[in-house]
């Protein structure tokens, strides 16, 4: 089965790039390499006009280099793709000095290389509860490339269909997962436990050099109300509370399906990444 994933504008450009990849997959052939022009005006009818050259590649996926900076990849580590005239494209683990976020266009009289960094999710976030919302939340999160951790405190509560895409964990302790989580990403609790919420928001909103980019709980105004009594009671400060995002999800949508819930959750949590570029 062919899947396409990403775009490169849509319109009748894509439908020949699509088109063209897939004769070039259902081929025997082992071309590894195609490089079409395009004139967007007199070729596509596409009003913006110009002209563009795309580079088809047929990747072997097997190639063990390929496995190993997957595996990589989905630990957060960047990966470096080296492309060059009529070759194979090269893959390999960055280190520091090779991490850089951009690509880079090489060229000389004679022949071409193109070198792509390719970057680690960089949308972070954690879901503490593993019932119907925090799945339908990440089923909605998986297909825009965000690197998810799954807390339940409940045995065979991860959905099998899910294990191999989302790191789930299973524990007793669901509050020292934070604890360890990388302040630069966002937090959910929605659990099926109002006392473990609590102790989940005591440890989320735990004064810190650093905050999370985000920390919000399911629930109403009433229990947004009660947790910040029992937190202040605790010590916590007013600008610590008022950070906490409880109910969750963007204003304006009351619907309570999961699977709404869901697209209003992760709206808000696209708008908290996009600010902090």
């Amino acid at each position: 089965q062919i899947q396409q994933s990403d775009t490169i504008g849509g319109g009748h450009l894509e439908f020949q790039a699509i088109d063209i990849a897939k004769q070039m997959l259902l081929s025997s052939e082992s071309c590894h390499q195609r490089i079409e022009r395009f004139n967007l005006s007199a070729r596509l009818g596409q009003c913006c006009g110009g002209v563009m050259w795309l580079l088809f590649e047929k990747i072997e996926a097997i190639k063990d280099e390929l496995i190993a900076c997957q595996i990589a990849w989905q630990k957060g580590q960047s990966i470096i793709r080296t492309v060059s005239d009529g070759q194979a494209s090269t893959w390999s683990i960055a280190n520091d000095s090779s991490a850089s976020s951009n690509s880079e266009f090489q060229q000389d009289d004679s022949k071409w290389q193109w070198i792509q960094s390719i970057q680690p999710y960089a949308m972070k976030v954690m879901i503490l509860g593993a019932g119907h919302v925090g799945e339908a939340i990440v089923r909605c999160l998986l297909p825009i490339g965000v690197q998810i951790t799954w807390v339940d405190n409940r045995d065979d509560i991860f959905p099998h269909d899910l294990m191999d895409q989302v790191n789930c964990i299973s524990t007793d302790v669901p509050e020292a997962e934070i604890t360890h989580f990388d302040r630069s990403g966002a937090i959910l609790i929605l659990t099926h436990d109002h006392q473990l919420d609590l102790q989940l928001c005591f440890e989320a909103l735990k004064p810190s050099d650093q905050a999370f980019a985000y920390v919000g709980m399911i629930g109403s105004k009433s229990k947004r109300a009660i947790f910040e009594k029992r937190m202040s009671a605790r010590g916590y400060p007013q600008t610590q509370l008022e950070s906490l995002v409880c109910p969750i999800g963007i204003e304006g949508i009351s619907s309570k399906q999961p699977a709404i819930i869901a697209v209003s959750v992760v709206a808000q949590l696209l708008q908290v990444f996009e600010q902090k570029k």
